[in-house]
């Protein structure tokens, strides 16, 4: 725990230099840290990663403003925009190389832009005893759900979202970075495509705060914010192969449903010739829907269109780590 020298109880903006940029520019990142007035473990959260998932800078800053230093034990550091190009691009990649930044940690700073930001990034992670990394959906798609990692359990069970996911960390992202440095960690996935933007954000602030006290950063004891914690382990996203108009059926008031097989879930329609070009049908024979699309939104080829869990290979927490 980083918790042997903690300097005085405050608020600080920092800016971290990464490159300069062909255009003149200097690229940096924006860093707040919260000294809270008692000593504590330090928790780093990132937010917009993916420059198109404009809730997580958004859920990074509420949530670090709901947070006073008088009632914090230990240290938040936050970086709410990760990829300060993609976002302003709205885009998943930086512009600049077209790399996703979460699949390069930890880095090289002898790199292209990207590399160089996931380089700066993996160096304030190590400062960490606990992480989270802040996603949403993008454009046009709205996901409820939170990475249960093995390291990571107080984390994900008191951040209290109703669908966890279990699975081995993808090899490049910040959480398994955090992961190979003995760093606790979680990733949220939650809101996105501008849909129930309210009630997501006001999630986001809410099941934080039940995290910090469920890792002793707040007083008292952490909510019990659902009533049943499903734990999948397997997990698919439908993508469309053709482009055109997707009209979904099952749209993100109806995310955490348990879906029958066979179920068409959405279907791309030409815009041109009001022809249905392809349906997206539910795979399993039992599906829990993680992903979804308003009525009607575009749609491009391989854009993520539904996500679904298998619902007949469920498990709960305790039997995770049981095992």
């Amino acid at each position: 725990m980083n918790d042997t020298a903690t300097p005085a109880a405050g608020r600080t903006v920092e800016t971290v230099p990464v490159t300069r940029l062909g255009n003149g520019h200097d690229l940096a990142l924006t860093v707040h840290r919260v000294v809270g007035a008692r000593p504590g473990p330090t928790l780093v959260a990132f937010g917009g990663i993916h420059g198109d998932e404009a809730m997580g800078p958004e859920e990074v800053r509420r949530l670090v403003s709901s947070v006073t230093t008088d009632e914090l034990a230990g240290t938040i550091v936050a970086v709410p925009v990760a990829n300060p190009y993609a976002y302003d691009a709205m885009c998943r990649f930086t512009p600049q190389d077209g790399l996703n930044l979460n699949r390069i940690f930890p880095g090289d700073r002898n790199g292209s832009v990207t590399e160089q930001l996931a380089a700066v990034l993996a160096e304030i992670m190590l400062q960490a005893d606990y992480f989270i990394d802040f996603h949403s959906s993008g454009l046009y798609s709205t996901v409820e759900y939170s990475y249960l990692m093995d390291d990571g359990r107080a984390m994900a069970t008191s951040f209290g979202a109703s669908l966890l996911y279990h699975h081995a960390p993808y090899e490049g992202t910040s959480n398994a970075w955090a992961i190979k440095n003995g760093i606790a960690s979680t990733v949220c996935e939650l809101g996105g495509g501008g849909q129930l933007t309210d009630t997501y954000l006001a999630k986001a602030v809410r099941q934080g705060r039940n995290m910090l006290k469920g890792i002793g950063m707040l007083d008292g004891e952490p909510e019990t914010l659902v009533e049943q914690q499903t734990v999948m382990t397997e997990l698919v996203t439908l993508r469309p192969t053709k482009g055109g108009a997707m009209i979904a059926h099952f749209g993100p008031e109806r995310l955490g449903e348990t879906i029958k097989g066979g179920t068409v879930l959405g279907e791309v329609v030409d815009p041109y010739t009001f022809e249905v070009l392809e349906e997206l049908v539910a795979p399993f024979e039992s599906n829990i829907l993680v992903l979804s699309r308003e009525g009607y939104t575009r749609t491009s080829p391989g854009d993520y269109g539904f996500m679904v869990g298998n619902a007949g290979t469920t498990t709960t927490v305790e039997e995770i780590f049981a095992s």
